[in-house]
C-alpha cells in the first residue's frame, strides 16, 4: 500500500516537471515566434515603403511631364487666341470700313486723296491769280507740286508741258521754255502752292 503511494508520488512529480518544462519551451517557442515574426514584420514594411517610394517617384515624373505637356499647351493656345484676335480686329476694320461706306462717311485715305486734291486746285488757283498780275503778251509757265511729282504748265494749256521728279529738274525745264518763248515768266511754288520765287525773260535779254 504505502508502496503504490510512493510510485504515485513520484510519477505526479515527474508529470508536474515536464509539464513545466513543456511550458517553459512552449514560452521560448513564443517569444522565438514573436521575434520572427517582427522581423518578418518589419522586412514587409520595408519593402511597402520601398514600393511607395518608387509609385511615388514615378508619379513625380509623370506630373512633371504632365505640367510641362499643360504649359506649352497653354502657350500654343495663348498664340491661337492671339492670332485669332488680330483675325476679329482685321474683320471688324472692314466691316466697319464697309458700313461707313454705305452711310456716305468717307475714309482715312479718302480724306488724304481729298486733301491732297484741295491742295492741287488751292495752287492753280494761286496761279490763276498771279496769271493776272502778269503783263498782257507774257508767256507764263508754272511749276508746281501735284500728284506726288512736280509739273511745268504754261498759262492756257490744258495739259502739263511735263513732269519731273525733282523740283531742280522741273525749275531748269520751266527756264529753258522760257527762254524760247520771250517775253516770258516762269513761276515757282512751293508745295503748299505758294509762291516761292519767279523768273523773268524779256527779249533785249537774248
Amino acid at each position: 500500500m504505502n508502496v503504490n503511494v510512493t510510485e504515485q508520488a513520484k510519477r505526479f512529480e515527474e508529470g508536474v516537471r515536464t509539464t513545466a518544462h513543456r511550458a517553459w519551451l512552449a514560452g521560448l517557442g513564443a517569444v522565438a515566434l514573436v521575434e520572427e515574426e517582427g522581423k518578418g514584420l518589419l522586412d514587409s514594411t520595408k519593402t511597402f515603403l520601398d514600393d511607395l517610394v518608387q509609385r511615388g517617384e514615378k508619379l513625380e515624373a509623370r506630373s512633371k511631364k504632365e505640367m510641362e505637356k499643360a504649359k506649352q499647351e497653354a502657350g500654343r493656345v495663348r498664340g491661337r487666341v492671339g492670332k485669332n484676335l488680330d483675325q476679329v480686329s482685321d474683320e471688324i476694320d472692314r466691316r466697319v470700313t464697309g458700313a461707313l461706306h454705305r452711310i456716305g462717311v468717307p475714309t482715312r485715305g479718302e480724306i488724304q486723296a481729298l486733301t491732297r486734291r484741295v491742295e492741287e486746285l488751292t495752287a492753280k488757283a494761286a496761279g490763276k491769280t498771279a496769271a493776272a498780275t502778269a503783263p498782257a503778251g507774257v508767256k507764263v509757265y508754272r511749276v508746281t507740286w501735284a500728284e506726288e511729282q512736280w509739273k511745268v504748265e504754261a498759262d492756257g494749256a490744258t495739259r502739263a508741258t511735263s513732269v519731273h521728279p525733282t523740283k531742280d529738274e522741273a525749275v531748269a525745264a520751266a527756264r529753258e521754255l522760257a527762254h524760247h518763248q520771250e517775253p516770258s515768266q516762269v513761276v515757282v511754288y512751293k508745295m503748299d502752292g505758294t509762291v516761292q520765287t519767279r523768273y523773268g525773260y524779256e527779249p533785249a535779254d537774248a
